[in-house]
C-alpha cells in the first residue's frame, strides 16, 4: 500500500507535480489580498499534497477543482488541463507512498484477534 524505493520517490515527485500544477493554474491572479481565502485555501490543499496527507481525498479535492476551472473556460486550450486532472486522478488511485504523512498515519499495523489467542491457547 506504501510503496518504498524507486516507487516511493516517485510518488513524491507525482505529488509535488500536481500541487504545483494546482498553484500555477488555480492560483488567482492579481491582487492576492482580494482572493485571500482562495489563495488560502489552495495553499493548504497544495501543502497536503506536497506532504501526503490525506492523498485520496486531496487528490479528489484537485481534481474538482480543475474540472470547475474546465467547465468555466472559454478559450479552446484545454488539453493540459485535462492532463492535470488524469495526473491527480492516479495519484489518488496510486496512494501517496511510504515517504508520506499518510504512512506514518496509517501505515502498516499487526491486527490481532481476540479469537487468534484463544485459538493457540488451546
Amino acid at each position: 500500500m506504501f510503496p518504498t524505493g524507486a516507487a516511493g520517490v516517485a510518488l513524491i515527485l507525482l505529488r509535488v507535480s500536481v500541487a504545483a500544477t494546482l498553484f500555477t493554474e488555480a492560483m488567482p491572479q492579481g491582487n492576492p489580498a482580494a482572493h485571500i481565502w482562495q489563495s488560502a485555501g489552495l495553499g493548504l490543499l497544495g501543502v497536503a499534497i506536497c506532504l501526503g496527507l490525506f492523498t485520496p481525498v486531496s487528490s479528489i479535492a484537485c481534481c474538482l477543482i480543475e474540472v470547475a476551472m474546465l467547465l468555466d473556460m472559454k478559450d479552446l486550450v484545454f488539453i493540459p488541463l485535462i492532463s492535470s486532472i488524469l495526473v491527480a486522478a492516479s495519484l489518488g488511485l496510486l496512494g501517496p507512498g511510504a515517504y508520506s504523512l499518510d504512512a506514518r498515519m496509517f501505515g502498516r499495523r499487526l491486527v490481532v484477534s481476540s479469537s487468534d489467542k484463544t485459538m493457540s491457547g488451546d
